[in-house]
């Protein structure tokens, strides 16, 4: 059974910059879009967006991931103890939308695969890596859950070029430049 969330002492608030400043401070921030995926108590798939999503640690490797607390997708994933971290390819911006927004079946038409270390959705589109994650700990801050999770599997898809970014609200892809002996090999092969 996964750990019970543990609570941060929050009594900050004199003196604290607003929510909208904040969202514009961290709006600042370029982040990878990552969709956070789980597995419900009857093996329906659960998934949702996520830009708070960051390496914590080496050795172990650990890694973490800022849920909304009123989540059901929150829900989930802390009474399954499992999920994974499908980090969006650019061009993804259409799946990044889909578990964005507020509908039942996120799941429809989007292609995945049961993980190899406990069945969590790993998507097979749309994606340049992904962790498989047992839960290590979480802890509510404000109105979100910080979840550290202990990458049991997963890797990156390198045939996949650049990631898709969000910054100031926006999506962006990550410039690729051409490795020079790469382009040499292609233009002597079409040559």
């Amino acid at each position: 059974m996964p750990p019970e969330p543990l609570s941060l002492p929050l009594d900050l608030a004199p003196g604290l910059v607003d929510g909208d400043t904040f969202l514009s401070i961290m709006g600042a921030l370029p982040t990878g879009v990552t969709v956070v995926t789980t597995l419900g108590p009857d093996g329906e798939p659960y998934g949702l967006t996520c830009s708070a999503a960051c390496s914590v640690s080496k050795a172990p490797p650990l890694l973490l991931v800022c849920i909304n607390r009123d989540s059901r997708v929150l829900k989930a994933l802390l009474e399954r103890g499992e999920f994974a971290v499908n980090v969006l390819r650019g061009g993804g911006e259409s799946t990044s939308a889909r578990f964005a927004a507020p509908v039942d079946d996120r799941f429809r038409d989007v292609r995945w695969e049961p993980g190899s270390a406990g069945g969590v959705p790993v998507m097979s589109a749309d994606v340049v890596a992904h962790a498989e994650c047992r839960v290590a700990a979480a802890l509510d801050a404000g109105d979100h859950t910080i979840v550290i999770g202990a990458v049991v599997a997963g890797g990156p898809r390198p045939e996949v070029p650049s990631p898709l970014m969000y910054w100031r609200r926006s999506y962006a892809r990550w410039p690729v430049e051409e490795d020079p002996r790469t382009a040499a090999l292609t233009l002597a092969a079409e040559g």
